[in-house]
């Protein structure tokens, strides 16, 4: 997809002020351009707003528990998000004032690719850990996760930036043709994971004999699970449904030849913001021990990144528990 140039616009309104960029394209595509810049913006702020919001979450997480790769992969998370919207909205409005735009200087589009892969790896861990005794599950969301790498790496390689006019300023362009591979990936993973996550904890906690139809209704209300299946269940259900429709909806709108271009792009960047922010919220939960059940038998954090030590006399993994 490609934002029109200014030689592919034919005529224009005359140009009133040479050095603002809007004034080389239509009117209707320069007030698309300039609603559509508050798009990273606003993905910035929220992203922002929540690092801070969790600073000392964080603090706690890295200092109270061995630095492993989960927790790696988590920081790179956040820190790739920031700089890539930060990225976005440097070359939108102040690219000027680091000289003449230079195609050959284009950040942005690789780090989106990082996020966007070590927030999925995120997805992966979960799923890993929750499958860890099925092998060839683990393997498949393996291979789905390196499609989204390879959809990432695609887009990238054919995004590209130019001058517009005789400015200093820039504006991002790519071939519809690939750039639809970084959205299909990743809306395909997420309904995996979806799929697998649901089933996962449902096969934990229904007898061998339950009905499809009570199977369901466990599936959508969480009914009849011990408390513990039943809040990890609904919080994994929030956050991957919440992926899930985002990536849907922007995939969606991405095909709709109606709506801008420069919209169908951009939204890209608050849907990167939302999704880190659910991926970080869950480890954070999962990683502080927040799902606990108070019985008999303490259960403890079913992921593989969770380092808090354990015992096998006080402490027994719930996705260890055979259902019935």
């Amino acid at each position: 997809m490609s934002i029109p140039s200014p030689s592919q616009l034919g005529s224009s309104p005359p140009i009133v002020h040479p050095s603002a960029p809007p004034a080389y394209f239509p009117p209707s595509v320069s007030s698309d351009l300039i609603v559509a810049s508050y798009l990273p913006v606003a993905a910035l702020v929220v992203h922002i707003w929540d690092m801070l919001s969790n600073v000392n979450a964080d603090y706690k997480l890295l200092t109270r528990h061995r630095l492993r790769l989960p927790s790696i992969v988590y920081c790179i998370s956040r820190l790739s998000t920031l700089a890539c919207l930060l990225a976005s909205v440097v070359t939108i409005y102040t690219s000027a004032f680091f000289g003449q735009c230079d195609p050959n200087f284009n950040l942005s589009p690789w780090l989106y690719c990082i996020a966007m892969q070590s927030t999925s790896l995120l997805y992966f861990f979960r799923v890993s850990a929750m499958y860890r005794d099925h092998k060839p599950v683990v393997i498949f969301f393996f291979l789905t996760w390196l499609g989204i790498l390879g959809g990432s790496l695609s887009s990238v390689l054919i995004a590209h930036i130019q001058g517009i006019g005789p400015t200093k300023n820039c504006l991002g362009r790519a071939e519809k043709s690939f750039i639809w591979t970084s959205f299909i990936a990743p809306l395909v993973n997420d309904t995996l994971i979806f799929i697998a996550f649901s089933f996962r904890l449902t096969l934990i906690g229904l007898p061998e004999n339950t009905r499809f139809k009570d199977a369901f209704r466990v599936i959508i209300f969480g009914k009849d699970l011990p408390s513990f299946s039943k809040a990890l269940l609904r919080d994994g259900q929030a956050y991957y449904l919440t992926t899930l429709v985002l990536s849907f909806t922007v995939t969606i709108t991405f095909f709709i030849e109606s709506i801008p271009s420069v919209y169908r792009v951009l939204l890209s960047l608050p849907n990167l913001a939302i999704i880190n922010f659910m991926a970080c919220r869950v480890y954070r939960r999962t990683k502080s021990g927040m799902y606990r059940e108070t019985s008999s038998l303490e259960l403890s954090i079913p992921m593989a990144f969770h380092d808090c030590a354990r015992t096998p006399e006080n402490s027994t993994d719930l996705l260890s528990v055979n259902p019935g």
